[in-house]
């Protein structure tokens, strides 16, 4: 038994009396359902089954062992028809847990043929999306325990709760994406923008990545004038790559040499942020290859750079002839979540306050939730 889970146990048999657990699971029944599914059940899964066949835990709810509503079984045949699938397919993904956000925590079977090896995948029904949440089992089980046992557990869910929790998935589990983007988010909320850039560089480095991280750490990057950070990030997003690849980063080639244009442009050697523009106009559509060339073309000759492109119809915030009073209303809407970070860059309003006043000073701004 694996030390995570060994940590579960002793938690839920010390708390039992507060927790809606079934009685455990016979061996007969762990073998219908390991029969349905065609091959065996992670171990550590089925030592729990042993001890309680699923039930109510403070982070949501634990999947019985069976066939019926509600169960495993059940739960493998509505994913498999939810996405299209086999629900025989020895590599569909295996729910056992239902989070209290509604998604579903599965077993990665496509990760290998040993189920104790199997990685742990968090799936929105609603949005259909699926991402690496855990890289173990047992790491679930560790950081279950370290949200039992934390001093605010149990405590309403604010930006403080949210990034505590992010820091001690990471403390548990330092290669996982998702850790550090949960971190990377709460601390952007929270106003620490050079602190939430690094984690998310952290989770663009994590094997797999989340490629997005990069987009959202390049444009930090850009709006507080980290040419090192911005430069690791560009260089990620300006690899050559599918189509389903940029989808996975949420940006397109001309946003990221909008963006990087920024940088590049007060760099005394922009040499290697040109070569990044010539692999991004590579991949680039038509229109936006020649902005692409307009770019790379004012940071060589540095002049003004292209005007952006617009991400609205309107100004996010109208311009008034009071420069102090134009910021203070920047100041009111980036706090009240309407402008962002995307507008202080692609607002062509935003972009020529910018060029008079310090506008970075809006991501230390504490927005909650």
């Amino acid at each position: 038994m694996h030390r995570g889970l060994k940590e579960l146990v002793k938690w839920v048999e010390e708390h039992r009396d507060d927790l809606e657990l079934n009685p455990p699971a016979t061996s007969s029944e762990i073998a219908m359902v390991e029969q349905m599914l065609g091959g065996p059940l992670p171990t550590d899964l089925k030592e729990i089954y042993k001890r309680f066949n699923g039930g109510t835990l403070p982070v949501g709810t634990l999947l019985p062992a069976g066939n019926e509503p509600g169960t495993i079984g059940a739960t493998v045949r509505e994913y498999a028809e939810a996405i299209g699938g086999d629900f025989l397919d020895p590599e569909l993904l295996l729910p056992f847990h239902r989070t209290l956000e509604g998604s579903l925590l599965a077993f990665d079977r496509s990760a290998g043929p040993v189920s104790d090896t199997w990685s742990i995948v968090d799936y929105y029904e609603d949005t259909d999306e699926h991402r690496l949440m855990y890289r173990t089992f047992d790491g679930w089980c560790r950081h279950c325990v370290a949200e039992f046992t934390s001093d605010d557990f149990g405590e309403d869910f604010d930006l403080d709760t949210y990034l505590r929790s992010g820091q001690r998935h990471v403390q548990v589990e330092p290669d996982v994406a998702t850790a550090h983007a949960t971190v990377a988010h709460a601390l952007k909320r929270a106003g620490r923008a050079s602190e939430a850039m690094e984690a998310y560089l952290h989770a663009a480095r994590c094997v797999p990545p989340l490629e997005w991280c990069d987009w959202e750490a390049l444009k930090v990057a850009a709006l507080i004038g980290d040419l090192r950070a911005g430069y690791e990030a560009g260089q990620r997003l300006c690899t050559r790559a599918p189509e389903r690849r940029w989808n996975a980063r949420e940006t397109t080639p001309g946003r990221v040499a909008e963006v990087m244009g920024y940088l590049a442009r007060t760099d005394p050697e922009p040499g290697p942020w040109m070569r990044l523009f010539e692999q991004l106009q590579e991949q680039a559509n038509a229109s936006e290859a020649v902005l692409i060339q307009q770019i790379a073309a004012a940071v060589e000759e540095k002049d003004a750079l292209p005007a952006p492109r617009p991400l609205r119809d309107e100004p996010v915030v109208p311009a008034q002839d009071d420069m102090d009073a134009w910021v203070q209303a920047v100041h009111e809407a980036y706090s009240a979540g309407y402008c962002r970070d995307d507008d202080l860059l692609f607002d062509p309003g935003l972009r020529r306050l910018g060029r008079i006043k310090d506008l970075s000073q809006m991501l230390s701004i504490r927005r909650e939730f």
